[in-house]
């Protein structure tokens, strides 16, 4: 049951333990989060006019920089444990103390503290989650599990909706806060119990919102017309739904009369907005995505904005605020945030994070401020009804639609820029995060045309990664390209999409001229029909014995009636085995179907890893790098040492992540090893790009021997430019530099010793 939720979330084994605990977490955290939303916006209205909502978001948008910086000030303080646990408590705690000022004082003041309380608990709590799963999660991980973590704060969000509509009808509004204090407990057991499992797999004092350097973030937006567009639209959509959900709150303030009657109808309101957005989510992002591009999905919003905001000036009742708000919420958290994160599809890996956490957060709070700000100006001063602010919002929708067109072109420009200089990244596992809108998707067809088979090749990785369930219709017509590589390619892609509608094409390719096509051909027919391929050998006489092997193990590994791994294991025996004329091919296609099928013939893998042939090795070591076996780590680690096979055993060790880091950190500061492995040690490292990897270089950064030395800076050089959001250990890094200048000023010490002895005098230049 375990293994058949995991291929249904297409995750993998071992994923569903963590992505529980962590979507959990988020879950609970979202659930208080909105709860203290609905209590906060129940309270306050009920004791304060609207038009006094602007002071409270304001004061929000000011105050939340000096919170976070504190924030962060004190985490580098202390273990992420720590800091992660008491958080939850003190939030928990501080919901009571409000709690008890609420029931039985009723101060005026405290309501809105208790406003800017929650937009404070609302920026740090989710942060701390996300926090955590860094942690917890290597990088290859966090990208098939986030979706999953993600799916946790809908709930969330469904459930808060539900309690709080329940609670506070049944024990008044106040008790909310009760609720949130009971969520954030169950919670901060939840993180104990992540640590006491040793799912952590890194202990640090850095939980930093993000970069250190405002100004290079800022610069670099600046001086980029697309990054420029990107912040145009997200600051110009938070000044819109700003200022269109005070709207909403404005009219229930008006229509409803008492705290408890606004809980009830705040929280029936998130309810089915959680719900629409889910649904909305799972049936239409991805398909409305993939047929529309982003350029026209990122119109969604703006367009409903103008239509809700049109309508609620018309009409001016609460429906009509309802639309105009439940339309926001519902395409906000589904289309439109989906949209928003493959607009940094097309930025370099380099600097992605610094932007994009730039704009998520000032950019963001900016837009926030400037809405509370026209508020404060229209409705407080000039006294503007809050049905007549929708013209403000027509105008500002307008004004959206703007930036979406031309961040649309910027858009278009900078993806067929990344897809020609090769720069997304075809990784399989971030392919299992990778939506490709209807734009990409239509550049790469355009490369899949081409006549360059390297091209083709690279745009057909793009296509397998995103793993659809369909396959671009340009993948069937590569089917009858010249070059055989191509061929074989979709063929392989058709056979992992499931597409059935090729399978008399493919039928005609079993006579293909080249050999690998004919395999594969013959292999899709073993795992997409139930015929089995020794029927149709007798009209074809054109196969080599390994290619009838291959589909038959491939037919009888098939999950089904059919399968029987016990002769599956004979056949591959025999070809692990062969030492006939066609023995390497044999063997090579042996080592390339370990990978492929379940994992169940372990026992031949590390005998073809083995093997003298590279072609069979490498095949075997990709294999091993798929399976991901442990064990047989260090018989890999010794082929590094092998100059023919050095590429293949550094890719496949790269994707065990952390689980082989203190490995590698031991290979890397034992000097009893070969120095031709420990010097391939470093890239690996790279490769994994965690922070743990980072640490392991940074502990051997006195490694003794001066080129391994040199190799270790340049790879902690890389793994910055790459992953700049992790941190690096500068009182380490200016040691090694003093040491080196030390060292350098020395060497100059030395040479003055020497006397005038030119000869010696240069012999000693050159040794030192």
């Amino acid at each position: 049951m375990k293994r058949a939720i995991e291929r249904a979330l297409n995750i993998q084994p071992g994923d569903l333990g963590p992505g529980l605990l962590l979507s959990s977490c988020l879950f609970l955290i979202i659930s208080s989060y909105v709860t203290g939303k609905v209590a906060r916006d129940a309270l306050f209205l009920a004791r304060f006019k609207a038009v006094q909502l602007p002071y409270v978001d304001i004061a929000s948008a000011v105050l939340v920089g000096f919170v976070v910086a504190g924030y962060v000030r004190t985490a580098r303080r202390a273990s992420l444990r720590n800091v992660l646990v008491g958080s939850q408590l003190f939030f928990a705690a501080t919901c009571v103390g409000f709690w008890a000022l609420a029931t039985y004082y009723r101060l005026s003041w405290l309501f809105p503290v208790f406003y800017v309380w929650v937009a404070m608990f609302g920026v740090l709590a989710p942060t701390q989650v996300w926090s955590l799963a860094n942690y917890m999660l290597t990088t290859r991980e966090a990208k098939r599990i986030f979706g999953m973590v993600g799916g946790g704060a809908i709930l969330g969000f469904i459930f808060a909706g539900f309690l709080s509509k329940t609670v506070a009808r049944a024990f008044g509004t106040e008790s909310l806060l009760l609720a949130m204090a009971a969520l954030l407990a169950v919670c901060a057991t939840l993180i104990l119990f992540v640590k006491k499992t040793g799912d952590v797999r890194a202990e640090t004092n850095d939980t930093r919102a993000g970069p250190r350097h405002l100004r290079d973030s800022m610069r670099l937006v600046i001086s980029s017309p697309y990054l420029r567009a990107i912040a145009a639209v997200i600051c110009i959509s938070c000044v819109v739904m700003t200022l269109t959900g005070w709207q909403f709150k404005a009219f229930a303030k008006q229509f409803l009369v008492g705290k408890d009657a606004l809980a009830i109808f705040f929280g029936d309101f998130n309810f089915y907005v959680g719900l629409l957005s889910l649904l909305f989510q799972l049936l239409l992002t991805t398909r409305l995505l993939r047929k529309f591009g982003v350029g026209k999905m990122l119109l969604a919003l703006p367009i409903a904005a103008l239509v809700g905001s049109a309508a609620l000036l018309a009409w001016g009742t609460l429906l009509a605020a309802i639309f105009l708000n439940g339309t926001d919420q519902v395409l906000r958290y589904s289309v439109d945030k989906s949209a928003a994160e493959l607009l940094y599809l097309p930025l370099p890996s380099s600097f992605k994070f610094q932007v994009k956490w730039f704009i998520d957060t000032v950019i963001w709070r900016f837009g926030d401020g400037l809405a509370g700000l026209t508020v404060l100006i229209f409705a407080t001063a000039l006294h503007l009804p809050a049905r007549q602010m929708s013209w403000i919002a027509i105008v500002l929708a307008t004004l959206w639609i703007g930036a979406v067109l031309v961040a649309r072109q910027q858009y278009v420009v900078a993806l067929k820029e990344s897809i020609t200089q090769h720069m997304l990244d075809a990784d399989v596992e971030q392919g299992s995060a990778l939506v490709l809108d209807r734009s990409a998707t239509d550049f790469l067809a355009t490369k899949a045309s081409g006549s360059d088979p390297a091209e083709i090749l690279y745009a057909l990785s793009l296509f397998d990664v995103e793993r659809k369930k369909a396959a671009h219709p340009v993948v069937r017509g590569l089917l009858h390209h010249s070059a055989p590589e191509v061929r074989q390619k979709a063929i392989a892609i058709l056979s992992a999409s499931g597409d059935k509608t090729v399978l008399p094409e493919i039928q005609g390719l079993l006579k293909d001229p080249d050999l690998n096509v004919r395999t594969e051909a013959l292999i899709y027919i073993a795992h997409h029909t139930h015929v089995d391929p020794l029927s149709m050998l007798e009209s074809l006489d054109d196969f080599a014995d390994f290619s009838v092997r291959s589909a038959v193990v491939a037919y009888l590994a098939r999950p089904g009636e059919a399968q029987y791994l016990d002769t599956a294991r004979a056949i591959l025996t025999v070809m692990a085995v062969d030492t006939g004329d066609a023995s390497v091919r044999s063997r090579t296609e042996a080592a390339r179907l370990l990978g492929a099928l379940t994992d169940q013939f372990d026992p031949l893998l590390s005998s073809l890893i083995a093997d003298p042939a590279t072609p069979v090795a490498r095949e075997a070591i990709r294999s091993f790098g798929k399976l991901r076996k442990q064990r047989l780590v260090p018989q890999v680690l010794e082929l590094l040492a092998n100059p023919d096979l050095t590429g293949e055993a550094a890719d496949a060790l790269a994707q065990f992540a952390d689980r082989i880091v203190g490995t590698l950190q031991d290979y890397l500061s034992d000097n009893s090893v070969s120095i031709t492995i420990r010097k391939e040690l470093p890239a690996v490292l790279v490769s994994i790009g965690t922070p743990a990897a980072a640490r392991a270089l940074s502990e051997n950064l006195l490694e003794r021997d001066a080129t391994q030395r040199l190799r270790i800076i340049s790879a902690l050089n890389k793994l910055h430019h790459s992953h700049p959001e992790i941190d690096r250990d500068v009182q380490m890094l200016e040691t090694v530099l003093a040491a080196e200048i030390l060292g350098h000023y020395r060497s100059y010490q030395i040479l003055h010793t020497l006397g005038a002895d030119t000869e010696t005098q240069d012999q000693m230049a050159g040794a030192l």
